[in-house]
């Protein structure tokens, strides 16, 4: 008897785990087709009765909540927003509906960042130039912590630029000593593409005569 009820047990808590991952992969994806950078996705232990509507037709044990902090890609700005996802018996979401339920919407405050997506931009564009320069080998800057950060993050530009067929570039060498994750990108080389969007740029940045 003992065996069956531990049994039992695992199977409940299995299943709500394999329910709740289906769920947050649905909620992540709705995140992402709306344009929003998560910062942080949880389940909170409390939802207050008034977050959400109830509904005539479904138990609200069906629905799996997230508490999602999450960054404006296009327009700036941070917010927190609540997801209810409905699944069925067998993990399966049930339709494509998400509830959501804001509790403030993302605004941009005058001293806050630029939108994620005229980061990446401007970003991009500063390392087709150095590329179109001549730079063809990408290395940090130095040996503590804050550089190699900074290296890491700008080898994920060069690979997300190679994979939009904007760049070649040989695969990044892994930092077996220091403190990034990469040692360097060789090899890095515009493609067609790349030269086009860089020239588009620079007829835009020309002042008519």
């Amino acid at each position: 008897m003992p065996y069956a009820f531990a049994v039992l047990v695992l199977f409940v808590f299995g299943h709500y785990a394999w329910r709740r991952q289906i769920a947050r992969d649905r909620a992540e994806r709705w995140l992402l087709e709306n344009k929003y950078e998560v910062r942080q996705l949880r389940s909170p232990w409390y939802v207050s009765p008034g977050r959400f509507p109830m509904s005539l037709w479904r138990s609200s044990k069906s629905a799996i909540v997230f508490r999602a902090v999450v960054e404006d890609k296009s327009f700036g700005g941070s917010g927190v927003v609540w997801l209810r996802v409905w699944t069925g018996f067998l993990g399966t979401a049930l339709g494509d509906d998400i509830d959501v339920s804001w509790e403030h919407m993302p605004k941009r405050d005058s001293d806050d960042e630029a939108p994620i997506e005229e980061r990446w931009a401007e970003r991009q564009l500063e390392l087709l130039r150095r590329i179109a320069d001549g730079e063809t080998t990408f290395r940090p800057a130095g040996r503590d912590a804050s550089a190699g950060a900074e290296f890491d993050e700008l080898v994920e530009y060069l690979l997300a630029m190679q994979r939009r067929g904007l760049i070649t570039c040989g695969t990044p060498l892994a930092n077996l000593h220091g403190e990034s994750q990469y040692a360097a990108v060789t090899n890095a080389a515009l493609t067609k593409a790349g030269e086009r969007v860089l020239r588009g740029e620079e007829r835009r940045g020309e002042t008519p005569a």
